[in-house]
């Protein structure tokens, strides 16, 4: 086969030749929120569904309530607390029978707390490497105004319900609220 000596043409994107990106159409961007929201709490697509229907029912604003019940979730709250660095670490916490909420063993991530629970690490796990250096990586923790910690303890109690505003999420809730209500 003869070689063909014509060098191959390069494409030129000048500004005419530039693709644009399409502008998200509001339900991209709602479902887009909702991506978020099941990322920063780690929830499968039927536990968000299952938190939405649960708000629904509820007397309160239906966004303000699904973030408060996501607050109030055992590995959300040991995140918030400062016992775990990340959510994903509460929830390995949680499942790994590391606590007890009001004395009993849970084991249960999605475990809902109520105002005036306590979450206490068990005695026999406090030696764990997680807990090196414990009561200096507290001190660096922005505690919400709905958790009271005594580190001493390991424990922290649930003083009230969350407030959506407190939890800084940088998602649009109503854009979830819309998203499920369509």
């Amino acid at each position: 086969m003869p070689e063909d000596s014509t060098p191959t043409p390069q494409k030129t994107t000048g500004p005419a030749q530039q693709r644009r990106r399409r502008q998200r159409s509001r339900f991209g961007t709602q479902m887009a929120e909702k991506q978020n929201l099941k990322t920063i709490y780690g929830l499968r697509e039927g536990q968000l569904r299952r938190y939405y229907a649960e708000a629904l029912k509820a007397e309160e604003e239906t966004g303000p309530r699904i973030i408060q019940l996501l607050e109030l979730r055992l590995d959300n709250a040991l995140y918030r607390a400062g016992f775990a660095p990340t959510r994903p670490a509460g929830r390995q916490m949680a499942s790994h029978g590391l606590v007890e909420v009001n004395g009993r063993s849970v084991n249960v991530p999605s475990f809902r707390l109520s105002p005036g629970d306590v979450v206490r690490v068990k005695v026999g796990k406090r030696k764990s490497v997680l807990f090196d250096n414990f009561q200096k990586r507290l001190q660096n923790v922005a505690l919400p105004a709905w958790i009271t910690l005594t580190p001493d303890d390991f424990s922290f109690k649930i003083e009230s319900t969350p407030e959506a505003a407190e939890a800084t999420l940088g998602v649009d809730i109503r854009g979830v609220v819309e998203f499920f209500s369509r």
